[in-house]
Parts: structure tokens; C-alpha cells; sequence
């Protein structure tokens, strides 16, 4: 009697196993996609700013939905300059920035702390609001809500927040 509990469970284990597996295939297949798409369009970024500058070096990329969808590249030029491309995804139109005209990600995230307690800082992301640049900070709120405040890139000056979402 006892030998065929053990073959049952048996059963039972390598079935859940299988499943187990099976899911987790799916969510790497899934994630690989997903990835695939960041890859390619930053791959298509740095092609297209490649014809205005020569890229030494990327530092970051983003891509951010606000109004519309915009790839940004932080990159530094062949004479060591920091630069930001904030490229419309439709239509491919590029607005150039320097590390003098824009306020750093690390000065969006200080003054987003200084107005927020958030429990967890999401990144950072550099897009375009109203024709100007902004930085998009997201970070969870202490009821575990996602958040959303939006800073002048030029001056650092806040623009709105969404909350609680």
C-alpha cells in the first residue's frame, strides 16, 4: 500500500516540476522580448544621433512614454562633451541638449526626495513634455503605490505628479 502513495506522489512532484518549468520558460521568453526591443531601439538611437555626432561613449538610455514616446541617449562626444538626444519615436526628430542645459538625474532624483518620501526610487528617464524637457522620476509611495513626478530638465522646476496609481 505504501509503495503505491509513493509512486503517486512521484507522479505529482514531476508533474509540477514539468509546469513549474514550463512557466519559467515562458517568463525568460518573455523578458528576452521585451529586452530585445530596448536593444534595438537604442541600437537605432545611436545609429541615427550617429549622423550629427561621433558617440564616444554611451552613458545611459531611455525610453519614456509622457505625451508621446521618446528615446533619450546620454552620450559623451569624441571631445568629451556630455550630451543628451531626446528623439521622437515617430517621426525621428532629435532635440540636442548639453550637460549645461540640462539639470543631472541625480539632481531630478535630489529634488523629487526633497518633495516626496517615496519608499522606493524607480530610474530616472529624460523625454520631452510640452516641448521641453523633462525628467520622469517614478518611485513607490508608502501605500506601495506607484508614483510619477515630472521636473523641468532646464531649470528643475516641478511640473506635475501623478499619484497613486
Amino acid at each position: 500500500m505504501l509503495e503505491g502513495g509513493q509512486t503517486l506522489n512521484r507522479k505529482v512532484v514531476s508533474g509540477l516540476t514539468i509546469i513549474l518549468l514550463i512557466v519559467l520558460v515562458a517568463l525568460l521568453f518573455i523578458y528576452s522580448q521585451s529586452m530585445g526591443s530596448m536593444v534595438q531601439a537604442q541600437e537605432e538611437t545611436v545609429e541615427l544621433v550617429s549622423l550629427d555626432y561621433n558617440i564616444e561613449e554611451v552613458n545611459d538610455f531611455y525610453w519614456v512614454t509622457i505625451d508621446e514616446s521618446y528615446f533619450t541617449l546620454d552620450f559623451t562626444d569624441e571631445n568629451g562633451n556630455q550630451i543628451y538626444a531626446i528623439v521622437t519615436q515617430d517621426g525621428g526628430d532629435i532635440q540636442y541638449y548639453t550637460s549645461q542645459d540640462i539639470i543631472s538625474h541625480q539632481d531630478a532624483l535630489s529634488i523629487t526626495l526633497s518633495e516626496n518620501e517615496p519608499t522606493k526610487l524607480l530610474q530616472p528617464r529624460l523625454g520631452m513634455m510640452n516641448n521641453q524637457p523633462v525628467w520622469e522620476i517614478s518611485f513607490k509611495a508608502e501605500n506601495n503605490t506607484l508614483s510619477y513626478y515630472y521636473i523641468n530638465a532646464s531649470n528643475g522646476e516641478w511640473i506635475q505628479s501623478i499619484a497613486n496609481i
